[in-house]
């Protein structure tokens, strides 16, 4: 399995290499790597961050140099010898499957086996890192490191509503316990549907795939259904940890082949169909048990997080003692990471909070990993840091001071707030958060309340995008998260839509005629801008993708059209923007031509006389913007 990196060592959905790797490592792959996208001389840090953390071998297939056209050829800057002597290093470093990309040739690859008779292959070591990821990171989980908690609070049980806006089919609430859970310190979130009067699957798929956009942290997926689990953990785009796998027959016979099939990890529940087992060697006993089926699936300790399970000391004095023996045994004895819900150890007692705090202390003394728990609750959240800097862990000191000093702010004075976003109008809020349902319901309240549509546009959503767009550049934001806010404005634009047709009366909006060029059928960036210049107000036309020239040229003539724009991704089909650009002038179309797209630069759109080039749909829409003087 190889993948692509941009600039930033990102995918072009925001996954970063290490992320990568222990996602495709997970699901059982046999290599993983890079190709495309540059030359090997581009590619070293990238292959470094991958080989940190892969137990298999690693290929890489760079491009021979970088693309340019001559005499209306693609070409590549690096000939087979200099390709040959950069690959060199990338095998010293631990590639073991080499090979190349585009604009290599049997010469390319002949040099670089010669380059490397003498060389022996740098197999890569069994790394022993637990992780889990979301799309983009990864949360590396080790034994000795610090404590993490597991956000517990997107959960119906008890909280009305919440219950009540699953029953409509909303995510608001959840996505807003998300993030204020993440901004606590949560480092986990526990993803729980299980409600009267909802379909717990489509709610559970739903959450998984809103949450994957709102929040940078990996899901715990939290239902008693095997068939839910298994379908949230299918699109699951991560590798997510299973809440949980009890010695019941028919959580052994299908979550733990889930589980390899889809690279998760799982919370082991000392459980079994005849109940909680009655003391700890029972206890372990299942554990073993549990541990021993994983293994028959080629599953190992390292992808297991091994369940307390707290008891209250009200029944049994023993409850908190025998908890943290089974912490201790199996951190120790089985190199086991663990977790434990903590209200359990003091329900029924006065002040529940101090025997909380006290127990958790103990527990992460013994090596406890994990716990679900409230971040907000900041004794717990802050006697977590503490005991993590007194036991000298990695970090554990700015963790505290960071962490503490988080605690504090979040419970002053809201003036003190810098953040202009959180302080920010509903509506700009709701774009800026790719809510769409909650978009066009603000969009409609403030045309209830009177406020002008060409207002509301200006006011709330346009400076929303523009926000975006800040923060797709800074890399903050990915590819998911521009699409979802580009689609929340585009709701609230067409609930506006009419409204602005009354008010703009006879005046007619700026034509724009958008495809990707003839032979290509690739078309997820022009998408994105067809999707961006209409909601800066552009009549957009869209003629999809592996369009004929001409056509674009009739339908620019037919339309009028202030703007012809151009998409291609593969250096063999970006020869036809000059075919375009031909056409046009031989025509007498008087549209400006702008070009778009992965193999297309700004000295390209000079050479072939098209009006200008745009790295991106932001940048597109600066572009079209500045053509037309607005």
């Amino acid at each position: 399995m190889t993948l692509t990196f941009q600039d930033d060592m990102r995918t072009l959905f925001g996954t970063n290499p290490e992320t990568a790797v222990i996602v495709m490592e997970s699901m059982g792959v046999d290599a993983v790597g890079l190709n495309c996208s540059t030359g090997p001389d581009k590619m070293h840090e990238v292959v470094q961050r991958m080989l940190r953390v892969s137990s298999i071998p690693l290929v890489v297939k760079p491009n021979a140099g970088l693309p340019k056209l001559e005499d209306g050829k693609t070409t590549y800057d690096m000939d087979a010898e200099e390709f040959a002597k950069e690959m060199f290093p990338l095998a010293q470093m631990g590639a073991t499957i080499l090979g190349g990309c585009c604009g290599t040739t049997p010469l390319h690859i002949q040099k670089m086996i010669q380059n490397l008779e003498n060389e022996k292959a740098v197999l890569p070591e069994k790394k022993q890192i637990r992780a889990l990821t979301n799309e983009r990171n990864f949360l590396e989980i080790d034994l000795d490191g610090t404590f993490s908690i597991v956000g517990e609070r997107i959960n119906p049980t008890g909280k009305k509503n919440l219950q009540e806006e699953l029953r409509q089919k909303k995510m608001d609430l959840v996505i807003d316990m998300a993030e204020e859970q993440v901004a606590k310190g949560a480092k986990i979130l526990d993803v729980n549907m299980g409600t009267n009067g909802i379909d717990e699957k489509e709610m559970m798929l739903m959450a998984v795939n809103e949450l994957t956009l709102a929040v940078d942290v990996p899901l715990c997926i939290d239902s008693s259904y095997v068939d839910i689990v298994e379908e949230a953990l299918r699109i699951y785009p991560g590798r997510a940890l299973i809440n949980s796998i009890s010695l019941e027959p028919e959580k052994i016979k299908h979550l733990i082949p889930a589980a390899k099939k889809y690279g998760a990890m799982f919370i082991l529940l000392p459980l079994s169909d005849k109940g909680l087992p009655e003391n700890l060697e029972e206890k372990k006993e299942i554990i073993h048990t549990i541990l021993t089926e994983a293994k028959k699936y080629g599953l190992s300790e390292k992808d297991i997080v091994v369940d307390g399970l707290v008891a209250t000391i009200g029944a049994n004095k023993k409850a908190a003692i025998e908890v943290l023996e089974t912490i201790r045994y199996c951190k120790e004895e089985l190199g086991v990471a663990t977790i434990c819900g903590l209200s359990n150890i003091s329900f029924g007692l006065p002040e529940r909070q101090f025997v909380n705090t006290a127990f958790l202390t103990m527990a992460i003394a013994q090596g406890l990993t994990m716990a679900i728990a409230n971040p907000s609750q900041t004794l717990l959240t802050n006697a977590a840091l503490a005991t993590d800097l007194l036991l000298n862990k990695a970090n554990a000191d700015l963790n505290y001071i960071n962490g503490v000093n988080k605690a504090e702010i979040s419970t002053g004075d809201n003036a003190n707030r810098q953040s202009s976003e959180e302080d920010g109008h509903p509506l700009y809020l709701a774009v800026v958060k790719g809510k769409d349902g909650q978009a066009l319901a603000l969009a409609k309240e403030e045309i209830e309340k009177g406020e002008k549509p060409g207002q509301i546009i200006d006011s709330y959503l346009i400076p929303a995008i523009n926000h975006v767009g800040e923060l797709f550049e800074k890399g903050t934001y990915f590819l998911p998260q521009l699409i979802a806010s580009a689609e929340a404005m585009e709701k609230a634009i067409d609930y506006l839509e009419p409204y602005l047709a009354k008010e703009r009366g006879d005046q007619k909006l700026d034509t724009i005629v958008m495809a990707t060029v003839k032979g290509d059928i690739h078309d997820i960036g022009k998408n994105l801008v067809v999707l961006m210049l209409k909601n800066y107000g552009y009549d957009v036309i869209d003629l999809g993708k592996d369009v004929d020239n001409q056509l674009v040229i009739d339908t620019a003539i037919k339309e009028n059209a202030a703007i012809i724009g151009l998409s291609a991704l593969m250096t063999t089909t970006m020869t036809e923007m000059k075919e375009v650009v031909d056409l046009a002038k031989a025509q007498g179309v008087k549209a400006k031509i702008i070009i778009g797209g992965a193999v297309v630069t700004e000295s390209y759109a000079e050479e072939i006389g098209a009006d200008g080039y745009s790295k991106d749909a932001r940048e597109a829409v600066k572009l079209v913007n500045k053509l037309l003087g607005r």
